[in-house]
């Protein structure tokens, strides 16, 4: 848990304290928050956001366009807004209108741009930079009122929210580091909620009936290291011979719980841009035996994947299926934050200060498909995750091109299929599962939380039946 104005925000208050521009829907599209509209000019490459009247920030302040200025203009000057570069600038044309000219429009920039959390400007300015880090002002149904690290944090009611006061008197979120401890008090009706237990853990409590929600979640790969020119793996054959080896099926079910869903693609069921029936590479230990003799590995050959002790499971399991073909595998098992570090830096350094061989790891699945495989597969990803660069071929790259140059959702469905089948093609990576969000509540608690997206959360409407 981190609460403060940016860049040490870093906690649930982005989604009970701050609001942005946009929001997603459970579909993926974008829909208004603090923008009540936008309209995108791509000849002349301006956004013009027109902002909600009658706003609000809890210290009583006006949100407008002037705020929502200052604020993107923080995050770009923080270095932590995607495209900041393109913004040629920010220009307040009334009280409520934003003009935002760019060096380039793309079919991501309303998301990009529109998805900056809104603090109150006053109240940084006026108490100063040591305040803002551990304290938040925004225009959220919850307002801030204390915590403490990697303990607890207390919200109250925001009485003139602007959609209406809140149906619940406060939040206060708890931190449980022990999953049988949290369960425990799950069932003694102790905690009304319990925010993505580990799979195991909530498939258990819905079997006792309780309500789960369960969101998109984390795409689980194996993430080999192709940007180092003398890697095993900027050869693509060995690279499908490891696809071919492992039984992800049988992985999801093992360590599912039967709620993991199998991957063949980048992306999962369900999503836009999936492709009914494409498994490219499935399960086939002789082909990949074959394909590493075509590869002049026909006696295998040694090397190592990267883990930490929350995904050692999974690393263990590759370890055998890549075993059973002559990969002789062992384990770097990492601590938290050599283990970031690495697959972080494997992604910008290449080789060079990355993880050396292979690593097993996930990143969040946005809505729609191409935004995430953009931020995270693409030229230059915003999540800065693990060391793929090589396998980016001419076309791929040339069809993400494709993809922020089109804005109808329809063509983009096509191209979103393009560029699955290339990533597959060129085996960025390989796909292992889908693990989702799932959020444990008692019966007695109404929230859409995680249906829409890990960072989606509509908790001005979330309610409770009497119960005690």
């Amino acid at each position: 848990m981190y609460y403060g104005y940016p860049p040490n925000n870093d906690g649930w208050s982005r989604m009970l304290n701050t609001e942005r521009l946009i929001d997603w829907d459970e579909k993926g599209n974008i829909i208004p928050e603090l923008a009540a509209s936008w309209d995108v000019d791509v000849a002349n490459k301006t956004i013009t956001w027109h902002m909600q009247k009658g706003v609000l920030f809890q210290d009583g302040t006006d949100f407008d366009a002037e705020a929502a200025r200052w604020n993107m203009q923080t995050f770009i000057d923080l270095n932590l807004q995607t495209d900041g570069k393109k913004v040629v600038s920010l220009d307040v044309i009334d009280k409520y209108t934003l003009k935002e000219s760019l060096t380039e429009m793309t079919s991501q920039a309303v998301l990009n741009f529109g998805w900056v959390q809104m603090f109150s400007p006053t109240a940084y300015k006026i108490n100063g930079d040591e305040w803002a880090k551990t304290h938040e002002v925004g225009t959220g149904p919850f307002e801030f009122v204390d915590w403490e690290r990697d303990n607890y944090a207390n919200f109250k009611r925001f009485d003139n929210y602007w959609r209406g006061k809140p149906y619940l008197e406060g939040i206060k979120l708890i931190v449980i580091p022990d999953a049988t401890t949290a369960s425990a008090m799950m069932q003694a009706g102790q905690a009304d909620m319990w925010v993505e237990p580990p799979i195991k853990f909530a498939v258990e409590l819905e079997q006792k009936k309780f309500t789960i929600n369960w969101g998109l979640g984390y795409f689980w790969a194996l993430w080999p290291n192709s940007a180092d020119a003398g890697s095993v793996y900027a050869n693509k054959l060995v690279r499908e011979a490891i696809e071919y080896a492992i039984d992800r099926p049988a992985m999801a079910k093992t360590m599912g719980f039967g709620a993991y869903e199998a991957l063949a693609q980048i992306i999962p069921k369900n999503t836009d841009g999936y492709i009914e029936g494409y498994d490219p590479r499935p399960y086939n230990p002789d082909k990949a035996r074959e394909l590493l003799t075509q590869a002049g590995y026909a006696n295998g050959f040694d090397t190592t994947i990267l883990c930490n002790n929350s995904n050692q499971d999974v690393a263990t399991a590759i370890q055998s299926y890549l075993g059973a073909v002559g990969i002789r595998v062992s384990l770097d098992i990492a601590d938290f934050g050599r283990y970031y570090t690495e697959l972080m830096s494997g992604f910008f350094g290449g080789g060079q200060g990355g993880f050396k061989d292979l690593a097993v790891g996930y990143v969040g699945i946005d809505i729609p498909s191409i935004t995430g495989i953009i931020r995270h597969l693409g030229p230059t990803p915003m999540t800065g995750i693990l060391g793929i660069n090589g396998a980016k071929s001419p076309e791929f790259l040339s069809l993400i091109d494709k993809a922020l140059q089109t804005y109808n959702p329809a063509d983009m469905t096509k191209v979103t299929q393009e560029v699955v089948k290339q990533a597959s093609e060129d085996v960025l990576v390989v796909p292992l599962f889908r693990v989702p969000y799932g959020t444990s509540m008692q019966t007695w608690v109404h929230s859409d939380y995680d249906l829409q997206h890990g960072v989606v959360w509509y908790c001005w409407d979330d309610w409770m039946d009497a119960h005690k």
